[in-house]
């Protein structure tokens, strides 16, 4: 039975390349997910591989822990070209960025997330920020993590590389093996989930470096798009009455020069954003928990919107523009704001209103964005949203706190790769958070800077280089996240396009039922998540296996009603099974053979004994076989 279990494999990569003698600098590879602290220690039984996992077109990421016994002035870090092992075939180590992880002192914990949800108590130092030199001092007995990016090109051989990361001080040389496993499909360019982190642009760093719209300024907007794109944002957010300009006439009558705006939005365009949010056309009265409050609408920002529908139309950008009224309206606003949004869409047809929300009827709203714990509390309103076709995305920001996947500095790297398998599980269309760069003082790289009176980080998870955006853990991790619910995506087409290609015998097929099967082993609910960072690669892996398997022989698609890791009272127990393989093959269930059709279809009702919850489906296909198995959970367990 052919098998994708690279980790198991990887066990057997020779790791001779590691000194043979004892040395006082150690290197080693930490558990996927670990924020890497300063008292980290090598492992007893000594440095297995550093595993790197992913699909071509895919960022895939992994990390090394370094130790010395002495200070270094400047250790640097580097990888040699990973060689296929069977063909030969080169993935250049350019293809590979190192960067040494930055640590972020604190002297607080982020207040609401129980002790066990955190990943260090203060005082303490966390990881973070990117390091931008090639080379950084060490500190005697403190470890220092190194972040790796292995940009999979879109053409890379599928199967396993090996190669070697080096790491050099002063007057030492420590060495780990490293194994990349490539997956034989690609993640697509396109993104199948919006995200946004709202920004200061140029940001602190930047801020009057360049004349304001200059083209030094535009050339720095592309920079930062391409960016965020790379790491697969698609939204930007900016003003409104900043990029549209009112000209008074000789006559006194006021037009508006909207080039400001077309070059903004084709810049940003060009360099893979793909909506710009223009903030903001409305204005609250009151503040946010008045009842006598109301929303209403900003005259110099509504008076803009024909031009902006204008611009629209000419440029054809149709869905690429969307505005927003005032962030956070409450329940007592929900008759006036929808009033707002009336007035906006007659002024301009094409743009569409986004908000994040804290109630759920708002008018004819476009895109609804809820706090995640809302959502959670509120779903079944939101999904009578979802049931009229408006786009439902999810924010987080300083709340929600507790055991819910965040993004704050002293949490787990999982919880904020668990926030996108959330969007698959309830189908949601996007993600949203305030705090792209929004420092507090002048030096972004402490505490205060990204937590002044907010969760540690919550402000920032992109840091001022000296001429370019630096990336963060965090970010990266969005990214693999974002990553993790492409492969989602593509095995639930993959499902969709084998059943258009079956037809009617593939009439009960659900393309997203197998997907949603694996997410539910990572999420649960909206705050309900594994804390075992294992069982989030060890799911991504069985993703990644069962994509290959669909363009492979034998074809086996099982699925089963209900699904997989149901509780199934006693009976009788009368499990549906389905499935699909190609025309010839012949089935079995837990052994016994069953029919099947011409076009491939097999079915077969299995009564579940109590003492055997595992239902195991065979095909054989000249003389080439696969199985697959299905859980359940029986009553008397």
């Amino acid at each position: 039975m052919k098998t994708h279990l690279f980790l198991a494999l990887s066990v057997a990569v020779s790791l001779g390349i590691y000194a043979a003698e004892p040395t006082a600098l150690s290197v080693w590879a930490p558990p996927p997910l670990a924020k890497v602290l300063r008292d980290a220690v090598p492992p007893s039984e000594g440095p297995g591989p550093l595993i790197i996992e992913g699909a071509r077109n895919e960022t895939a990421s992994a990390q090394a822990a370094v130790r010395p016994a002495a200070d270094v002035a400047a250790a640097r870090a580097s990888i040699s070209d990973l060689v296929h092992r069977k063909t030969g075939a080169v993935i250049p180590a350019s293809a590979v960025t190192l960067q040494w992880e930055r640590y972020i002192a604190i002297d607080r914990n982020t207040t609401g997330i129980p002790g066990d949800e955190l990943v260090a108590t203060a005082p303490n130092s966390i990881p973070d920020p990117f390091w931008e030199a090639a080379t950084i001092p060490l500190q005697a007995g403190e470890t220092q993590a190194v972040w790796l990016e292995a940009a999979i090109p879109a053409d890379a051989a599928p199967g396993h590389y090996d190669g070697t990361l080096t790491v050099t001080t002063d007057g030492e040389t420590a060495q780990l093996a490293v194994a990349l496993h490539v997956w034989n499909f690609a993640v697509p360019d396109e993104r199948h989930l919006s995200v946004v982190n709202w920004w200061r642009f140029p940001g602190l760093g930047f801020d009057g470096r360049f004349e304001p719209y200059s083209d030094a300024y535009y050339q720095f907007l592309g920079e930062c798009c391409a960016f965020l794109a790379a790491h697969r944002q698609t939204d930007i957010q900016s003003s409104l009455n900043e990029l549209i300009q009112e000209v008074p006439g000789a006559d006194g009558k006021v037009s508006y020069d909207t080039s400001r705006l077309e070059r903004y939005a084709a810049t940003a365009f060009e360099h893979g954003i793909r909506q710009i949010h223009l903030h903001a056309v409305g204005t609250r009265t009151g503040n946010h928990t008045d009842p006598a409050g109301r929303i209403e609408p900003v005259a110099a920002a509504m008076n803009r919107l024909p031009a902006l529908e204008a611009v629209i139309q000419q440029r054809q950008w149709q869905g690429r523009i969307a505005v927003n009224i005032s962030d956070e309206p409450f329940i007592h606003h929900e008759q006036s704001y929808a009033a707002v949004v009336s007035q906006v869409h007659q002024l301009a047809p094409s743009v569409r209103v986004i908000e994040a929300v804290e109630a759920e009827f708002f008018g004819d709203l476009d895109i609804y964005v809820p706090k995640l714990s809302h959502l959670n509390l509120w779903y079944p309103s939101f999904q009578e949203v979802q049931r009229e076709g408006k786009e439902l995305w999810y924010y987080t920001c300083c709340h929600p706190v507790g055991r819910y996947p965040n993004r704050f500095l002293d949490q787990s790297l999982l919880k904020g790769r668990a926030l996108f398998w959330i969007n698959y599980l309830y189908d949601l269309d996007g993600f949203l958070h305030w705090g792209l760069n929004h420092f507090y003082g002048d030096d972004p790289y402490t505490q205060e800077a990204i937590s002044h009176g907010l969760p540690l980080g919550d402000r920032a998870v992109v840091y001022p280089g000296e001429t370019k955006y630096l990336g963060s853990l965090r970010f990266s991790t969005m990214r693999d996240g974002l990553q993790d619910f492409e492969y989602l995506w593509l095995l639930e087409d993959g499902l969709r396009q084998l059943k258009e290609r079956v037809g009617a015998d593939a009439h009960w097929l659900d393309p997203r039922q197998r997907s949603l099967e694996l997410c539910r082993r990572v999420v649960q609910s909206f705050y309900d998540h594994t804390r075992d960072p294992q069982v989030l690669m060890e799911t991504r892996r069985l993703l990644a296996y069962e994509i290959e398997a669909l363009a492979e022989a034998p074809l086996l698609v099982v699925q089963t009603s209900p699904p997989e890791n149901t509780f199934v009272p006693a009976g009788p127990r009368n499990i549906g099974v389905r499935g699909l393989v190609a025309p010839g093959a012949a089935v079995t269930i837990n052994g016994k053979p069953v029919p099947v059709r011409d076009s491939g279809y097999f079915c077969q009702a299995w009564f579940m004994p109590d003492n055997q919850p595992v239902i195991t489906v065979e095909v054989n296909e000249n003389g080439a076989h696969r199985s697959v198995s299905r859980s359940f959970i029986l009553e008397h367990e």
